[in-house]
């Protein structure tokens, strides 16, 4: 039995990566058994070659890349859609798809909840990403990373900060033939130069606030204030809470500042353990599930 992975290539992913989206394979690659390689999300539809595969992460549900092959026996934990692509994952054909292999975990409650709206038995799972282990110990004359902050965000941290910074975008790493394997290195190299360095992080990226969560680096989150239904986020605001800030001119000179005066640069470190250990728990659970699906379907020997 072959066990992949998601993996961001293709056409779409040739000059420029996210590394959020690596960051969330790389962790299922720490919790799996073995993995025998990835399966492009662009190209779920066209795998041949039969698997169990890992359905983390964030599904886009566009171009002709849903619902997946046959080939592939799912495992549904820390899946995610966008409420755009809730026409095409859940459509008619797919939602026939996802009814196979229920219930699906999800890894927020507005996913959750637009399973249950189309009748699909979900699940609130959390994200692999917190499944993380905690770094041994706190950097003496750690750094403060900013991470994925827009104009209106970078106002709200104080100069004396801001500074300091070392500044980080790991959502938009633009280098022409990225392979899967350089982004994997580059992803581990980003989370190891975090726990090694970080005495705190400063971000709007989901998927550096809960790797950084998950390996005991105090965080700050800073977000859009329009956005306060994006039901993405909603996990940052049950673990760190999440500051809201404007991004109009105004804003950003005036308000911004002055709301950073009040925001608490200073934050505790969670515990998260015992919630690693039931999500780890709950993930293997579901490839157990999937890896019995595939034995009864390919009849292994």
């Amino acid at each position: 039995m072959k066990i992949f992975t998601i993996e961001y290539s293709g056409d779409s992913f040739y000059n420029w990566a996210n590394l959020g989206d690596d960051i969330q394979s790389l962790a299922a690659k720490k919790l799996l058994p073995r993995v025998d390689g990835g399966v492009s999300r662009e190209s779920l539809p066209q795998a041949t070659e039969p698997g169990v595969i890992s359905m983390n992460g964030y599904f886009l549900g566009e171009r002709d890349s849903w619902p997946p092959s046959e080939a592939l026996v799912p495992f549904f934990f820390a899946f995610h859609v966008t409420p755009d692509s809730a026409d095409k994952v859940c459509s008619e054909k797919g939602i026939e798809y996802l009814r196979q292999f229920e219930p699906i975990g999800c890894r927020d409650l507005g996913t959750v909840s637009m399973m249950k709206n189309h009748g699909i038995d979900a699940y609130y799972t959390k994200c692999v990403t917190l499944t993380l282990e905690r770094r041994e110990s706190r950097p003496e004359n750690g750094k403060i990373f900013m991470v994925g902050l827009s104009k209106g965000a970078k106002r709200a941290v104080p100069r004396s900060l801001r500074k300091r910074a070392v500044v980080v975008d790991q959502a938009k790493l633009r280098l022409p033939h990225l392979t899967p394997q350089i982004k994997e290195e580059l992803s581990q190299h980003l989370l190891d130069t975090y726990a090694k360095h970080a005495a705190l992080v400063i971000t709007s990226k989901i998927h550096c606030a809960m790797p950084c969560i998950a390996m005991g680096i105090p965080v700050v989150f800073l977000y859009d204030k329009k956005k306060k239904n994006d039901y993405r986020v909603g996990i940052i605001k049950d673990l760190v809470g999440i500051n809201y800030v404007g991004e109009s001119w105004f804003e950003r000179t005036f308000v911004n500042p002055v709301l950073g005066k009040s925001m608490n640069w200073s934050p505790d470190v969670l515990d998260m353990e015992e919630e690693k250990r039931s999500i780890r728990k709950g993930y293997l659970k579901a490839f157990d599930v999937a890896a019995k699906r595939y034995s009864e379907k390919f009849a292994v020997r």
